[in-house]
């Protein structure tokens, strides 16, 4: 369930592209980043090493920590800049990728440089399940799943601001017809009142003028909506 998105913040805030975009170039590279510890892994199992080096590996251990504080935020920091909740199988996506994030987190920070080697390293059980399936391929689906919605929400989002501005149409219509009618009835009380009428006759054919403007303003924004 969600509420009604804002394609930006009252206060000219980011648009629903922008905030997609800030997600997605947060949490993206851990998947390159849980692969590389996954390769580190392996090459400890297998006593080889030339793949991933130290300054990699701590590059890896970053990019994971950065990444798993924008997951922990993406609804406080990112979704609440447009009152918006993301829907359930979504959040519970998110939550998927957050626990995952989390766990290898955990397991790098406590690893240390030494002498130029990686120290401390412990491995957690199914390291291919967690580096590749949860993360690299849990991100991923997050990342599409997100860019879907936010995209539906864009659309949904230009359709209601169409439907408002044909509504502002209508009533600009409606007003011209109204200012015409009154500059017709002005008219004909002008025409009763003789000479002492002139001066509203000419305040009523320049009502008359503004009821046209008015009325061809309508007919070119209805138009255009249709163009559209």
């Amino acid at each position: 369930m969600s509420s009604k998105p804002k394609t930006a913040s009252v206060e000219g805030g980011p648009s629903l592209d922008h905030t997609l975009h800030q997600i997605q170039t947060k949490i993206a590279p851990t998947r390159l980043a849980a692969l590389q510890i996954l390769i580190h892994h392996m090459e400890m199992s297998t006593a080889q090493n030339g793949n991933v080096s130290v300054d990699d590996f701590l590059d890896a251990k970053t990019k994971l920590k950065e990444g798993y504080d924008a997951a922990r935020g993406v609804r406080a920091c990112f979704l609440a800049a447009h009152d918006l909740q993301i829907p359930e199988s979504l959040g519970e996506m998110l939550d998927e990728v957050v626990a995952a994030l989390e766990e290898i987190v955990s397991m790098t920070e406590r690893c240390t440089v030494a002498q130029g080697e990686i120290k401390g390293f412990r491995p957690l059980d199914n390291m291919y399940d967690l580096c590749c399936t949860r993360v690299a391929k849990g991100v991923n689906a997050f990342s599409d799943a997100l860019r879907t919605f936010f995209l539906e929400l864009s659309e949904k989002g230009k359709a209601d601001a169409l439907d408002r501005t044909s509504t502002i149409a209508m009533e600009i219509g409606k007003i011209g017809r109204v200012i015409n009618m009154v500059a017709t009835n002005a008219s004909i009380e002008a025409a009763r009142a003789g000479d002492a009428g002139k001066g509203f006759t000419v305040i009523a054919d320049e009502v008359k003028v503004l009821s046209s403007r008015v009325s061809s303003l309508s007919v070119s924004l209805t138009d255009r909506l249709h163009v559209n």
